[in-house]
């Protein structure tokens, strides 16, 4: 889609969540001076994939400090959707869409230790989602465009099981694949919720930390200076979103990142239109609209490369609840609650960045992961924490995504 830029925009307004047993304020705040701190393993970055490194390099007994600038999970991970397609999803590379897979079902077991520890609900749901088609045309052009094979079930539903399965959804729908292991759930109740179990199991999450910028020399990462003073480290992993490049910058390492913009909307269904509210997620080429565990419903996602405003356009949101409005007649009686715009990080080769940075000793970068963040996170703190222990990104079989495959001239390799 190319970009739109209507002279009149809609306020963005984050997302919410409506967590109450939880609040960001029961993590530390950084005003005062760190002193003469150290950690074994410092984490930059308070999105998922840093909380969800933590929570792993916790649950290991490892010594870990996570260093975020504004709140936990206040960039990119506070406007995504929360989808775990990891079936639904038309992944670029074979290798993501089985990371994908078993990221999933590695989330879904951390949920039990997650809710042990915190008694936090993430607002995981595995109720399926539905891949609609207007006609047979569509689905053979949704066939041949396809680049990875799902490996997970995937059920055909014929134009009459779609009527008797789904009676709030278009009846004219042709067909539509039905992925029943397929799963959503709240994407700041995640990151919060991996904050707050890695801080139980001995972690540290501070917030607030401004002006963070690695410490290295000839013999690798010495640590990190802020605003709040200098902590030595033996390791510093980069899961920064797009401010990763900017850091990585400062010591020599070309990591470039593609900012993505993306918008959501959100609406409710009054108590007397419940029954053409969705109750699963419907993933069209057109759009997706995620029933939530709050009793919202999103709908998105635009996607503009390059953009980095927030800024919602009416254009955006028309053309999201028209698509939405086909799949789901009903939803034109809803009632609109708000939009919002999230940019979310991605690479040149749309691999994310996920391991050791050889040129520098103790450095590793996780970062670049687009719209795959809340998906990828589970398996990225389990890679990151097994390299921390010593195996290797090829004894792991993820080598396509080691930072050094991009040259210091930032040219693919």
């Amino acid at each position: 889609m190319e970009p739109i830029e209507p002279n009149q925009t809609m306020k963005a307004v984050a997302p919410s969540e409506e967590q109450g047993n939880f609040t960001i304020s029961s993590l530390e705040r950084s005003s005062e001076s760190f002193g003469a701190m150290h950690a074994e393993t410092i984490i930059v970055g308070g999105g998922v994939i840093g909380c969800a490194i933590a929570f792993e390099l916790a649950s290991r007994g490892q010594e870990v400090l996570l260093v975020e600038q504004s709140e936990i999970a206040s960039g990119s991970s506070s406007a995504a959707a929360g989808m775990l397609a990891a079936d639904s999803e038309d992944f670029a590379h074979p290798f993501i869409a089985q990371a994908a897979y078993e990221s999933r079902e590695l989330l879904m077991k951390q949920k039990e230790q997650i809710s042990a520890l915190t008694g936090m609900d993430l607002g995981l749901r595995r109720s399926g989602f539905i891949t609609p088609f207007r006609s047979y045309m569509d689905l053979s052009a949704y066939k041949d465009k396809r680049s990875s094979s799902s490996s997970g079930e995937q059920i055909w539903w014929d134009r009459s099981t779609v009527q008797r399965e789904v009676t709030w959804l278009n009846r004219d729908t042709y067909g539509a694949y039905f992925r029943p292991m397929e799963s959503e759930l709240l994407p700041v109740s995640l990151s919060r919720a991996y904050a707050k179990s890695a801080q139980m199991m001995g972690a540290r999450i501070c917030e607030g930390v401004q002006d963070v910028r690695l410490i290295v020399n000839k013999d690798g990462v010495q640590g990190v200076s802020t605003a709040q003073g200098e902590i030595s480290c033996k390791h510093v992993i980069v899961a920064a979103g797009l401010h990763g490049e900017q850091l990585m910058d400062q010591v020599g390492v070309t990591l470039p990142s593609i900012p993505v913009k993306g918008e959501i909307v959100a609406i409710r269904f009054p108590a007397d239109q419940a029954t053409y509210c969705p109750d699963r997620t419907v993933y069209a080429e057109d759009a997706y609209i995620v029933p939530k565990a709050n009793g919202e419903v999103w709908i998105g996602a635009t996607s503009f490369p390059g953009r980095k405003d927030h800024s919602v356009s009416a254009n955006s949101v028309q053309r999201l609840l028209g698509a939405a409005s086909y799949w789901v007649p009903g939803m034109k009686e809803a009632v609109f609650l708000r939009a919002w715009a999230g940019i979310r990080p991605s690479t040149p080769d749309k691999l994310p960045y996920v391991g050791k940075c050889e040129q520098i000793p103790g450095l590793y970068a996780a970062y670049g992961h687009f719209r795959n963040g809340i998906l990828l996170s589970a398996i990225t703190g389990r890679w990151i924490a097994d390299m921390l222990e010593g195996k290797s990104a090829e004894e792991m079989g993820i080598e396509a995504l080691s930072p050094d495959r991009i040259n210091k001239q930032g040219v693919m390799m």
